[in-house]
């Protein structure tokens, strides 16, 4: 209960009312807690609610409070500030918030008032009553702190009124709700909530004790730093204690995600930070913390790592688990918030809150397991998760950017981040998927299909503009395609009426809404572009451009797409990261310097750490084989060569190989071939779109012993984050530069980094091909050499890779042979090997 609360308070009962000197004296024992946490935490109750579409934006619930504020009557304030100290259950308490508007107390016979607005697209009736709880909730709690500060000044008011403003955005109208509540019944709501707070505060307290005194006994859990291990650790730890930034290019097998995580521990320990967020590309990079996080907990850490898996891969109803009803709704979002304090509380201070466990424990509950994850993100002292959780517009998650909280980012694979920002940051819609979508709701929700069938013709119009007007620059023609970019900087080039259909639908899925009616579940991928598109459209930016696509011109139907194409999000990374209190970020293939930072928002003078290789070169063999052409245009007369020399590098030596090439057609061809040539190998080939079983299959044939020849895609599954240690893999080949394919975007990329604006001169061409297929390339060549016991080779085939360009970016260890023909190289490989048994005998 809160301490001497009942009645008139007095000046032992509570704190001394608090002032501005308060707002940073406040002892290092007060529990500084905002309305909202507060309230988010203690007074949600009932279902978890889920709206068929997007809700109110930011930017418009800001006009809606902005516009109301602005009526209020003479003498009232807007964003009132409430700031109480008080002590609940032996703790003491900073509270705070603000509150929309305060209309003062006019006279005796009339109470001061509070008013709070909240924005929806339907009448507030149709609300769910769990909405407008949690939002009374929020004004109660004003009402308490208000009644609080007046008595904490000596004042004897005993009653406020309360008034929640709904504003329907829609129909641009207000509808007030007001209720007038006593002191007493503020006092004994607040008092629960903050009681049950407070029990958790304590709980989550002592684990962070533990965390923070094992934290600070930790021992590095190897008998030894590789080379360059000890000093990436204290590059990491300088970084995260002094909230800068940092970027590391550490090869292959120095060991980064212990050299990264090992000094954030340390510096959690010192409480220099409150969270730690380990962001990876692939599943592959989340095993590898998982295991060294279990080192570190065998060495005494008592620390909670929550792992996030995307929502599809985690929801019981797609798992079988359960059935939704005839409305949609899952019955595990039912009565969400009523069973999750259970659930909550079983999971706090776990070492391990992995997917597994989330599972378990939301089975016994019956909860939702992926929003059960969401609700333990502030609760946990290692986050890991994927990318877009932090950089993704439409997905991320707020709550891991609050500023108050000292937050580290550790980015693993940060080579892979430019690349996917552009996509999250661009958006697409397609003529012929929004038609289907428009059929799928043509019986039962007629509303909706006139609104898509709109959008459709919409996309059609947007399209003609290009044909009929030839406003823009062809960038493409061929008997199928017809391709053209325009820029999106004055209104009069932008797709406006795409924009007003597209809104147009939303409209009619939150209508949908209102009745409680949800859209055909077949349309859910195309509904999650749709809201992308809608994201993206309104904060595109000088660095995105439309890319409009005529396909099947000659067709009765044609196919008529829009994509809104980001060509740097470098702004974008750069203002996500600056909501965090530091950042690392590493991987293998960080090269050339002004490149990475360019692409990353990083600034020019951030620190850039350049590890070499902690293995002893004379372990790899690099062999150049420029008799090889594997451009486009020659890859059948190259066939015959290819074939040659994969079967020299595997008959050199038999055992597990690897062969990569930069795409499926070119990987199916050779494959064709050598079956042919060589039917006595035991081959195996990475397909797309394969299933996690038939990956694990595909890596369990690469084993000790084994002798295994597999072809892969450069940059797919099994060429990055992916561990053949031993003699699970002894070499691999690597089939030209890796360029990406030659379509409109990257044309697009290439000509976007040659613009005359662009700040520094470069040549478009190596921005959108040659640097990243040369990162899948050094990705590719490090799945061979994992530890200090490894051997293998590297086969670099093709003619390319001895142009200077190239030689500039190979990594310094490499000590590369050219072999001018398939005899030579077969000579060459036989040297290295045989090198390899006598250094191993003089070991012996």
């Amino acid at each position: 209960m809160v301490t001497a609360l009942r009645g008139k308070p007095t000046v032992a009962g509570l704190l001394a009312e608090p002032t501005e000197e308060h707002d940073t004296s406040a002892s290092a024992s007060t529990l500084k807690l905002s309305v909202g946490e507060l309230v988010a935490f203690s007074c949600r109750r009932g279902d978890l609610i889920h709206i068929g579409g997007p809700g109110p934006t930011a930017q418009e619930g800001i006009r809606a409070h902005q516009k109301l504020q602005k009526r209020r009557p003479k003498g009232a304030e807007a964003e009132y500030r409430l700031q109480v100290r008080l002590e609940c259950s032996g703790q003491d308490i900073l509270l705070e918030g603000r509150v929309d508007i305060l209309h003062p107390q006019a006279d005796l016979h009339q109470p001061a008032q509070l008013d709070e607005i909240k924005t929806t697209y339907c009448h507030p009736g149709k609300l769910p009553e769990t909405t407008r709880l949690y939002h009374w909730a929020q004004l109660k709690i004003y009402g308490f702190c208000y009644l609080l500060q007046q008595r904490q000044k000596g004042s004897s008011v005993e009653e406020v009124s309360l008034q929640m403003v709904w504003y329907n955005l829609k129909e641009k109208k207000s509808y007030p709700e007001q209720s007038l509540f006593n002191w007493e019944a503020l006092e004994s709501f607040a008092g629960d909530a903050l009681s049950l707070y407070i029990h958790w505060h304590r709980s989550w307290q002592a684990h962070r004790q533990q965390v923070i005194q094992t934290a600070k006994s930790l021992s590095f859990p190897f008998p030894d730093y590789r080379p360059g291990q000890r000093q990436l650790a204290v590059s990491a730890y300088r970084c995260l204690r002094d909230a800068g930034q940092l970027v590391v290019e550490a090869p292959t097998g120095i060991g980064k995600t212990i050299s990264t995580l090992f000094p954030a521990i340390k510096a959690l320990g010192e409480e220099k930070l409150d969270q730690l967020l380990y962001l990876t590309a692939k599943n592959s990079g989340r095993q590898v913390v998982r295991e060294t996080i279990a080192k570190l907990h065998g060495v005494g850490l008592k620390l909670s790592l929550l792992e996030l898996s995307a929502r599809d891969k985690t929801c019981a109803c797609k798992l079988g688990l359960c059935s939704r009803d005839d409305e949609g709704t899952c019955p595990r979002t039912q009565g969400f918030y009523d069973r999750l304090p259970q659930a909550r509380k079983q999971l706090l201070g776990q070492h391990w809150i992995t997917p597994e466990a989330l599972a378990k424990v939301a089975d016994q509950w019956h909860l939702c397991p992926f929003e059960l994850s969401l609700q333990m993100l502030p609760w946990a002292d290692l986050v890991v998760c994927d990318f877009n959780y932090v950089f993704d517009p439409l997905v991320h998650i707020s709550t891991l950017q609050d500023p108050r909280y000292k937050r580290a980012l550790l980015v693993d694979e940060a080579h892979n981040l430019s690349e996917r920002a552009r996509e999250m940051y661009s958006a697409s819609l397609s003529r012929r998927d929004s038609r289907r979508a428009a059929l799928a709701c043509k019986s039962n929700h007629p509303q909706l299909y006139r609104r898509i069938q709109s959008l459709v013709r919409a996309l059609a119009q947007w399209s003609k503009r290009f044909q009929e007007q030839n406003l823009y620059k062809e960038i493409r023609s061929s008997q199928n395609v017809q391709a053209w970019c325009s820029p999106l900087d004055s209104e009069e080039d932008r797709p406006a009426t795409v924009t007003r259909a597209t809104q147009k639908v939303l409209d009619a899925l939150s209508e949908l809404s209102e009745q409680e009616k949800f859209p055909p579940e077949e349309i859910g991928e195309w509904l999650k572009s749709l809201y992308r598109y809608d994201c993206i459209e309104q904060i595109t930016s000088h660095q995105h451009q439309a890319l409009t696509r005529v396909i099947d011109r000659d067709a009765p139907w044609q196919e008529h797409q829009l994509k809104l194409i980001c060509m740097n999000a470098a702004g974008f990374l750069q203002e996500s990261c600056a909501q965090f209190h530091g950042a690392i970020f590493f991987s293998a293939t960080l090269r050339p310097t002004q490149f990475v930072t360019e692409q990353l928002g990083i600034e020019p003078e951030t620190p850039y750490l350049m590890l070499p290789s902690p293995f002893e070169p004379s372990h790899q063999g690099v062999f150049l084989c420029p008799f090889v052409d594997t451009r486009y245009q020659a890859r059948k007369s190259a066939l015959p060569a290819l074939v040659d020399l994969i079967a020299r590098v595997y008959f050199s030596r038999p055992g597990n190989y690897l062969v990569f090439f930069p795409s499926y057609h070119f990987l199916q061809m050779v494959v064709e071939r050598f079956q042919q040539d060589y039917p006595e190998i035991q081959q195996l080939q990475q397909t797309p779109g394969a299933s996690d079983r038939e990956r694990e299959a595909f890596l369990t044939s690469f084993s000790e012993g084994a002798q295994s020849l597999g072809f892969a895609i450069m940059g797919g599954i099994f060429a990055e984050g992916v561990d053949f240690v031993g003699e699970k893999l002894i070499g691999t080949i690597i089939v030209g530069t890796g360029l990406p394919q030659v379509n409109e975007e990257q044309e697009l990329l290439r000509q976007s980094a040659e613009h005359p604006q662009t700040l520094s001169a470069v040549n478009g061409f190596d921005i959108a091909y040659r640097y990243p297929g040369m990162t899948r390339v050094l990705q590719t060549a490090g799945r061979v050499i994992r530890t200090e016991s490894d051997r293998g080779v590297i086969i670099l085939a093709d003619y390319r890779f001895a142009d200077m360009f190239y030689q500039n970016l190979y990594p310094k260890h490499w000590q590369i042979q050219t072999s001018k023909s398939g005899e030579q190289l077969s000579q060459q490989l036989s040297c290295f090997w045989m090198q390899q048994r006598l250094n191993a005998c003089n070991v012996e």
